[in-house]
This record gives structure tokens, sequence and C-alpha cells, in this order.
């Protein structure tokens, strides 16, 4: 059997290796399908709707804990960001002392206090470009949980 030459062989090579899909998994963009069906593999129930603007939001739950993540920067194309958020409706409102002190001591999660007194955590993610990895993604997840636990401690929740 006649083989091309080397450099044909290369390019035909390189051909097909572009050519490959890239693995689902590799990126993830600001897109609302892929970040809910992430939230599935992780394990959470997901419900979807849409913001006032149109925009994506996912609703779930983690070790018992309500919190969205919103879509943001979404014309055209995928969203440029993200953001995990949830409240905490309080009996007594948490002293902005508290919010304070979290936010001095803890580098992911921004905390702040509504207008009742009630605290809420938020975490953004920047989606624009190539997107980020699947693992980080999973690492951003099991952040978010960690800091969701936390911060229920630090408010008595």
């Amino acid at each position: 059997m006649l083989l091309p030459p080397i450099s044909a062989r290369r390019a035909i090579l390189a051909l097909t290796i572009a050519a490959l899909p890239l693995p689902a998994s590799a990126q993830v963009l600001g897109d609302a399908d892929v970040v809910a069906e992430l939230l599935i593999d992780y394990g959470l129930r997901v419900e979807r709707r849409t913001d006032d603007y149109g925009d994506p939001v996912i609703d779930s739950r983690i070790d018992g804990t309500r919190f969205n993540v919103s879509f943001y920067d979404c014309d055209p194309g995928p969203c440029g960001s993200i953001q995990f958020s949830a409240g905490f409706d309080m009996n007594d409102p948490v002293s902005s002392r508290v919010i304070n002190e979290w936010n001095r001591d803890h580098r992911f999660g921004k905390a702040f206090l509504d207008k009742e007194g009630d605290p809420f955590l938020q975490l953004d993610v920047m989606m624009s470009g190539d997107g980020i990895g699947k693992r980080n993604f999973d690492e951003i997840l099991s952040m978010w949980q960690d800091a969701l636990s936390e911060f229920r401690t630090t408010i008595d929740f």
C-alpha cells in the first residue's frame, strides 16, 4: 500500500483531529441548558424560568438551601456571566457587623443585607470568551456548596 508523503499525512491527521468534536464537558459556556445539565449531573434538581429581561434563571436547592443561577450579558449568544444567589428570610435581622466580617474573612461569596435586614450570598462567575472548563465549574459548584454551608452557620439559619 502506498502512503501519501509525510507532509500530506500530517495534513490529513491535523484535519481529522480538528474535525473531531470536543467532549461536551470540555468547556462550559454561559448557556442555560449546559449549566442546568451540569447542576443535574451534580445531583441537583433544576427549574428554569426567565427574568424580567428575558434572560435565563435556574432555580435549585443544595443541602436544603434554595438558590438561583442568573444569567447576564446574554445578547447575542452565550451569556457573558452567571451569578449564584441565595437569600435567607430571617425572623431577626442579621447585623451589618456579621456581614462585614463575612466579607472580610471569605474570599468567595459576597454577602449583603436587603432592606429588611435579611442576608444574601452571591457568587459571580465570568463565562465570556471561551467559558470555563468543566472541572473548574465543578469546583465552583463545590465552592458554592461550602460557602452556603458556612454562611448558614454564620447567620444562624
